[in-house]
């Protein structure tokens, strides 16, 4: 987990809303001294992830008005921290993802042909399972590449219905 200090140079105390993209976070700046002798920078002090991500990617530190001070490594995971969910090897190499999970029936078999073969074998309609409408429009523009269907052109009930009579396509949902 890392530790890190943020300095604002010349500021004895600040304290201010700091915005990267939609998320904001309020920080206290403090601890920041003026003297003869010399002078120390306003610090913050955080080991939380998303603040640091917030404070990186803030305008404010990409033009140097905040900079990072120091950062040292402590042992320990932060409860807020991403960490990558691991999938057992088995279970990755069996089951595809779920947008990827078609069958293809023709005649009312399953085959291993897809859908721009099993139309132009015959007048059939080609039946294919999916789990959603998004899906259906996602396998038209997989599949049919050439025809240059889109969400926004398949967003009516309509369009869509068209362009599967066009494919001789079926979807079962």
């Amino acid at each position: 987990m890392q530790v890190k200090t943020y300095g604002i140079n010349g500021l004895t105390e600040w304290h201010g809303d700091i915005k990267a993209g939609s998320i904001s976070v309020k920080v206290s700046f403090t601890g920041g001294t003026a003297s003869p002798s010399g002078a120390q920078p306003a610090y913050f002090c955080t080991k939380d992830p998303i603040t640091q991500f917030v404070i990186e990617n803030s305008n404010e530190y990409k033009t140097g008005f905040i900079h990072l001070e120091m950062s040292h490594e402590i042992p320990g995971e932060h409860p807020r921290m991403a960490v990558p969910k691991e999938v057992p090897a088995e279970v990755a190499a069996e089951e595809p993802h779920p947008a990827e999970k078609v069958t293809v029936e023709t005649d009312g078999e399953a085959t291993g042909t897809t859908a721009g073969e099993a139309a132009e074998d015959g007048d059939a309609p080609t039946k294919v399972r999916v789990d959603s409408r998004t899906e259906a429009i996602e396998w038209l523009k997989d599949n049919y590449p050439d025809k240059g269907y889109t969400v926004t052109k398949l967003r009516t009930k309509e369009a869509f219905e068209a362009a599967c009579k066009e494919c001789n396509v079926v979807f079962e949902f």
